[in-house]
């Protein structure tokens, strides 16, 4: 039987404590290197806040809304290798693998490397100038659904991924416009690097992520790292549903560190 792909848009310190809380709470100034006005970040979340971002970032997709998408897990399986392109007018590849670096040490259930075009990538990460991204995005997507796309949602960056039949992620492409400034590069970075590595939806109520389309981060928060922490836990695996990961999460989070 050939396999079914699946095709998946997704635009644009791990210290939690438990106890008493009842909200977010903790705050803190951004990280150094974050952009210019980043907003400040929680650092303590309540297990019912983990459980509730961690059903909405991890499930679902922008192109639910174009029928290609499921409701289930979708996660890399092995080290994710990371290709980087660059056709814009400026480079910015040096700061794209300064975010990747960041993913790499702060998150260390996640093993990603940054390779040359000898090693076949995991994920592709494409760095282009604003003119060229409804042409690039098309090249990917087709020109209908990437025009439908591009009039719904507006994006300055996008990621389409590509899962099996099991929701293992086989390939992830990012698309990131580096020429409206540094501030919006780093948002769009962190924010499509959740995407590629399976965080593929969006939660525009929940103020503490980065992927609250309402807000411009540009940095790896706690809150963040910390669905990643949760979806990169063995016990999660990919093509789970919604209702069998619902079971596994008080125990995984009860056990973070």
């Amino acid at each position: 039987m050939a396999k079914r792909f699946l095709n998946i848009v997704c635009v644009t310190a791990l210290l939690v404590a438990f106890g008493s809380v009842r909200s977010a709470e903790q705050i803190q100034p951004p990280p150094i290197g974050a952009p210019r006005g980043a907003p400040p970040e929680y650092t303590r979340f309540d297990p019912a806040e983990l459980e509730t971002g961690f059903l909405r970032l991890a499930f679902g997709s922008d192109m639910q809304r174009f029928s290609e998408s499921e409701d289930r897990i979708h996660k890399f399986d092995h080290q994710v290798r990371f290709h980087i392109t660059n056709t814009a007018t400026k480079d910015r590849s040096a700061s794209y693998l300064h975010v990747l670096d960041d993913f790499s040490v702060r998150v260390p259930r996640i093993d990603v490397a940054a390779v040359d075009a000898s090693v076949p990538p995991d994920v592709i990460v494409r760095l282009l100038d604003s003119k060229d991204f409804a042409s690039t995005l098309a090249g990917a997507l087709g020109n209908r659904t990437a025009r439908d796309f591009i009039d719904q949602t507006n994006p300055r960056c996008t990621t389409r991924s590509r899962a099996d039949e099991k929701g293992g992620i086989l390939r992830a492409d990012v698309f990131i416009v580096v020429d409206k400034g540094n501030d919006v590069f780093l948002d769009c970075a962190y924010h499509e690097t959740l995407h590629a590595l399976g965080l593929m939806n969006h939660a525009d109520d929940i103020p503490w992520t980065t992927l609250n389309q309402n807000r411009r981060v540009g940095y790896l928060s706690v809150y963040d790292l910390t669905m990643l922490q949760m979806l990169y836990d063995r016990r999660i695996r990919a093509g789970m549903g919604r209702t069998e990961v619902e079971t596994l999460l008080p125990e995984i989070i009860r056990d973070l560190k």
